[in-house]
């Protein structure tokens, strides 16, 4: 059970539903068009691949902690938006691995500059290194509850 009151789990509810709001995401995807129609879990695989050339299937699916049907849906869409391929792991021939294709580093481009817009903003709004260090030591603490 929660160590926090209905009232203060309203106003939290109440102002992470204002961030989502006011960050205009949608206006902002607008903006990359490589990003639209993609899910979070598709935009999510194209930045695990980027960040680890090498890796496998298996390794995605525990990192996304979804099911290998879910994995393999999600790849069958971005191969026809030729986003990535599947190879042969060079690191174990018997897995598959992905490789991005031009298009799937412009995307993952866009991804990461659309990160950038957003959460610059959001952070653009505290006066200090100091209160942005606050902001992070908090939301460490919030992680560290749910691993919990």
């Amino acid at each position: 059970m929660s160590k926090s009151n209905k009232k203060q789990i309203e106003e939290f509810s109440e102002l992470w539903h204002q961030i989502i709001k006011k960050s205009n995401f949608r206006k902002i995807e607008d903006q990359f068009q490589r990003l639209n129609g993609l899910t979070t879990i598709e935009i999510s695989i194209i930045n695990i691949v980027s960040k680890n050339p090498d890796v496998i299937l298996g390794e995605i699916v525990l990192a996304l902690d979804i099911p290998k049907s879910t994995l393999t849906n999600a790849i069958n869409r971005l191969e026809k938006r030729n986003y990535i391929n599947r190879i042969i792991s060079k690191r174990d021939r018997r897995s598959y691995g992905l490789k991005l294709t031009e298009e799937g580093h412009l995307a993952q481009k866009e991804h990461l500059d659309f990160e950038h817009t957003v959460y610059g903003r959001l952070l653009d709004a505290l006066d200090t290194d100091e209160e942005k260090q606050e902001l992070f030591k908090l939301f460490r603490k919030m992680i560290n509850n749910l691993e919990e």
